[in-house]
């Protein structure tokens, strides 16, 4: 059957991880997994695990330099809406262990779920705006943005419009960023949504977040299978902006979303995920709508 699963982890060398990190011996530790299709090879296994112990459950993660510094530098003791961290590992493989989320992500959306991201979403904004004295990370995604205008260099719509991304990306307001704000890595518990999965994150533009998390999900479940309604977007959009403590103007606001929107687009154009030519309609849809404001 296609889907997530747990699959029950005994090897001894994940015993001790858990061990240390925790303190205690583990009762049990399940591996996340996800089975594509019928055969061994169709199955990805990957680095997060559920752990119990002593009663209680975590989940212990394996992660790379970048999570870990996100959680050191930005997320440990903050009280902003993530996974609290309860220990860390950092020999030859890095280890973190947060605590467990006992939520579901936001793949249903209803309008209280748009209202409590944003509002989370912006707590995180607020907390580091303008933070922009840490630039490894957007350096790194700078490259990459770069190297994906290659990908539209030949077609003279998206080319303009792109660029139009590009030239706002060195001015646009720079933030916390979680990398990947997607609605299966937004968790809701007793009315709080929070943000799980820092593996991409860093000090980025401010839109990126917000535009991703609308860009992928719509009412007909295409192309990803996040439901999401117009009406529920604009309550997330709106909400966000009223919450910012700092603000650019609205009309600066939403262009700012269109223009990152548009990366998104294209970024699973280039990825070759363009299902069913659903990027590749609306990246030309929205470029036309770009171009069409800046003459104005």
């Amino acid at each position: 059957m296609k889907g997530h699963y747990l699959e029950t982890v005994c090897a001894q060398d994940m015993c001790d991880v858990a061990k240390e990190l925790c303190g205690e011996e583990a009762g049990k530790i399940e591996q996340v997994c996800y089975r594509y299709g019928d055969e061994e090879e169709e199955v990805r296994r990957f680095g997060v695990f559920y752990l119990t112990a002593a009663e209680r459950q975590y989940v212990m993660k394996r992660v790379d330099e970048l999570e870990l510094y996100n959680y050191n530098r930005y997320l440990k003791n903050s009280g902003l809406p993530v996974p609290k961290l309860i220990g860390a590992l950092e020999g030859s493989e890095k280890w973190i262990l947060v605590e467990k989320i006992n939520g579901h992500d936001l793949s249903e959306m209803t309008d209280d779920l748009a209202r409590a991201a944003a509002l989370s979403l912006s707590e995180v904004q607020n907390a580091y705006w303008q933070r922009d004295e840490d630039v490894d990370r957007f350096n790194k995604y700078w490259k990459r943005v770069l190297k994906r205008a290659q990908y539209v260099a030949e077609e003279p719509l998206l080319r303009t419009a792109y660029q139009l991304f590009l030239d706002r990306q060195l001015t646009c307001p720079r933030t916390l960023s979680i990398g990947d704000c997607i609605q299966e890595n937004l968790l809701s518990q007793d009315g709080t949504v929070y943000l799980v999965d820092w593996g991409f994150g860093g000090i980025m533009p401010y839109s990126l977040d917000i535009a991703r998390f609308v860009a992928h999900g719509t009412e007909e479940r295409a192309p990803f299978p996040y439901y999401i309604t117009a009406h529920q977007k604009k309550i997330f959009i709106d909400t966000v902006y009223e919450r910012l403590n700092q603000k650019p103007d609205w009309t600066v606001f939403v262009r700012d979303i269109k223009l990152s929107a548009l990366n998104e687009f294209i970024e699973f154009m280039e990825a070759d995920e363009d299902i069913d030519g659903w990027y590749s309609l609306h990246a030309r849809r929205l470029a036309e709508e770009i171009l069409a404001e800046t003459k104005h």
